[in-house]
């Protein structure tokens, strides 16, 4: 890492210390131990270990990969702005020489949301080249926050160069994100100050906080017009549970009443702000923004319990699970919509363009799906804190479905390559030019938002397969990993967890140290299984109900080398969606466990295009699984047998033509993981197999 030496001198500051060291419990990605509206709280951010396994495999990747070379990216100012747009902020640089800020004005949250995995790193591996580059990192960022807490580079270095007017004027324009970025900032902050113990960052976070909570009393209706991507909310809230400063928890209140004020004239469905939260039945608008807004209000309900939060809260969660779900777990259909859709004559007026929107109910294009990157994990990050809430497994389900489907294919398996937007189908033939790519990309300079998002979950996401709660211990994924961790009293729960999952369902839990008392073990029966499960402990049949959908509860007095066999028993199957889904009629999906598959063209016989594929429901698919590597990473795939129907080839601007029968001929083909889709080259790919 090469730092100008001026940085140099600024490396003490990082290693200030402030509050009181945090206790067990406390030390978590999101921490819900106090809070009197959630059931359950994560362990700490190094109680759990990955063993191998599929997500192991991405975190080793996320570790030696992603989060390194990402920095590349941000280091090289032709690459990326951010962090030569902090140096200027901070006086420590000229950026390409122009002395200008460059770049999407979000860049600084995309930065800090890498900060944010590379900090998670360092939580578990406790190596000392990670510590030595986040403090060298830190000093820069302090130095480039204003005084009052502003924290937005694009503005602040012209104002530090003496420039005047909109260049240098805050909340100049909505879309400038600087509550997206002061947001980032405060969460990345607690979650440094909970793995450290050092308060440095976690200032900086009070700042900006403090600025946004002067703000809201002061000029309340111009913040309520900037809460775009409204990540403050949830940094907000994790701010108070951190200091457990109660003006904290107010603003977090407030944030969300003040939305009611943005005038007729600018509110609109694009930013969630045209109805007032506790109205809404249904997601509408930009899916990214729904989905952070959502988030938030998760996080305020598990602190104040107002119930007027949670009811539209749940409307919302069955609304999009529903009827503008993927199959993937993705969300945000469309690249343009318009909001309010379907509305009586008297709402015409206003009907305004949302950018990749939620859409109609039912409303699913493949081809052109547009599924951001960063609206899928915020949709995961909303249902995990639903799950927080309630307890209710068939949320884990959800969480799992988006992890799996709609998080991982976001980054390429070798940890270099980007999507912005994750298609469900992507045919050669189709030449309608689309903004965004559909496939992986080195760099995403105008939009680089989803890169790091989806690099710090791969970091993280081992904080999501355990939660605990009095004496419990809520297995919420099945992955090969080792939990060891306190409950709230100081007592300990230590096991491992023994599993090939997802490639097969069979999972074993050794208990390695438990308190002499009765504990009770919550193993999650997905919603999806339906083959049966068997539970045995210590090699015995245990009686008790494995309900798909909800958990089973495995309570005793354990003791060390205990063992809780679950098997699961799962196999490819064929998914049809809601006929009123219009572009998947007469298509099939396959799953297997809670994967999603695809095909692609390169796994076809020669001659045969995607498009021409079809199954056959009339007789078995004939699913034979092999295990394979593509892009040195292991994955599952199924060879099965399919249709290829021979068409004659279409000419230019032919829209229509007469149907001429040809008799249909078997082929093999192969289904690969979706998430694994457009590793081996430019190729044709499809969720949605047309049946015959």
């Amino acid at each position: 890492m090469h730092l100008p030496r001026s940085v140099s001198v600024l490396v003490a500051l990082a290693a200030t210390a402030g509050f009181s060291a945090v206790s067990a419990g406390e030390k978590a990605l999101i921490d819900t131990t106090r809070s009197p509206h959630a059931v359950m709280y994560m362990p700490d951010l190094a109680d759990v270990r990955w063993q191998g396994g599929l997500l192991g495999d991405r975190y080793n990747v996320a570790r030696d990969v992603m989060v390194p070379h990402m920095w590349t990216i941000f280091v090289d100012p032709y690459e990326s702005h951010a962090w030569d747009n902090f140096l200027m902020a901070a006086g420590l640089g000229e950026g390409r020489g122009d002395g200008k800020p460059h770049g999407p004005p979000f860049n600084d949250g995309d930065f800090l949301k890498w900060l944010e995995a590379l900090v998670q790193l360092y939580a578990v591996e406790r190596d000392p080249a990670l510590l030595k580059q986040i403090n060298e990192i830190i000093p820069v960022i302090v130095k480039a926050q204003r005084e009052d807490g502003y924290l937005h580079t694009q503005k602040i270095v012209p104002q530090r160069r003496g420039q005047t007017g909109a260049v240098a004027k805050e909340f100049e324009d909505r879309e400038h994100f600087e509550t997206y970025n002061m947001g980032h900032l405060i969460t990345t902050a607690c979650i440094h100050y909970r793995v450290t113990g050092e308060t440095t960052l976690l200032d900086c976070a009070r700042k900006a906080a403090d600025y946004i909570d002067r703000l809201c009393r002061e000029r309340p209706l111009e913040l309520a017009q900037n809460a775009i991507c409204p990540s403050h909310y949830m940094g907000v809230v994790e701010l108070y549970r951190v200091t457990r400063e109660p003006r904290y928890l107010e603003l977090a209140k407030q944030l969300i009443e003040i939305r009611g004020l943005v005038p007729a004239s600018v509110a609109s469905d694009h930013n969630q702000d045209r109805t007032p939260f506790r109205e809404t039945t249904e997601a509408v608008g930009h899916a990214v923004r729904a989905n952070y807004l959502y988030a938030g209000v998760a996080d305020l309900y598990a602190e104040d319990g107002d119930a007027t939060l949670l009811k539209p809260l749940n409307a919302l969660s069955e609304d999009v699970a529903g009827q503008k779900l993927y199959i993937t777990g993705m969300t945000g259909a469309l690249y343009d919509g318009a909001s309010p859709d379907g509305a009586p004559a008297k709402l015409h007026p206003q009907i305004k363009t949302v950018h990749q929107a939620y859409g109609r109910d039912y409303q699913l294009p493949n081809l052109t799906a547009y599924n951001e990157t960063c609206a899928t994990i915020g949709y995961g990050m909303w249902m995990w804190r639903q799950l927080a809430l309630t307890g209710d497994a068939r949320l884990a389900d959800l969480f799992e479905q988006t992890l799996y489907n709609g998080i991982l294919p976001g980054i390429s398996l070798e940890g270099r390559h980007y999507f912005y937007v994750n298609p469900l189908k992507k045919l050669e033939d189709f030449k309608v030019p689309l903004r965004w790519s559909r496939t992986r990309e080195p760099n995403i300079k105008s939009s680089f938002c989803c890169p790091p998002n989806v690099v710090r979950v791969i970091a993280e996401a081992h904080n999501y397969v355990y939660a605990l709660s009095a004496d419990t211990v809520w297995v919420n994924l099945y992955a090969a990993s080792k939990l060891d961790t306190a409950w709230l009293d100081g007592s300990r729960i230590k096991l491992r967890q023994q599993t090939d999952y997802p490639w097969s369902g069979a999972v074993k839990f050794i208990v390695d140290e438990a308190p002499a008392r009765e504990v009770t073990l919550k193993l999650r029966v997905p919603s999806w299984l339906r083959d049966g499960a068997t539970l045995r402990v210590n090699g015995q049949p245990f009686a008790v109900e494995l309900k798909p959908g909800g958990y089973a509860d495995v309570k005793r007095v354990w003791k060390s080398g205990d063992s809780v066999d679950l098997a699961m028993e799962f196999r490819p199957t064929l998914w049809e969606a809601n006929p009123l889904v219009e572009e998947t009629v007469n298509q099939v999906a396959i799953k297997y466990g809670p994967l999603v598959y695809c095909l692609e063209s390169n796994d076809l016989p020669e001659g045969v295009k995607l498009k021409d594929v079809a199954l056959s429901l009339s007789s078995p698919a004939g699913f034979v699984a092999r295990r394979e590597t593509i892009s040195n990473a292991e994955v599952l795939t199924f060879t099965l047998d399919a249709l290829a129907l021979p068409r004659a080839a279409w000419g230019a601007n032919q829209l229509y033509r007469e149907v001429e029968p040809r008799a249909p001929r078997p082929i093999t083909v192969k289904a690969v993981p979706y998430y694994a889709w457009g590793n081996r080259g430019d190729t044709d790919m499809s969720v949605w197999i047309p049946v015959r």
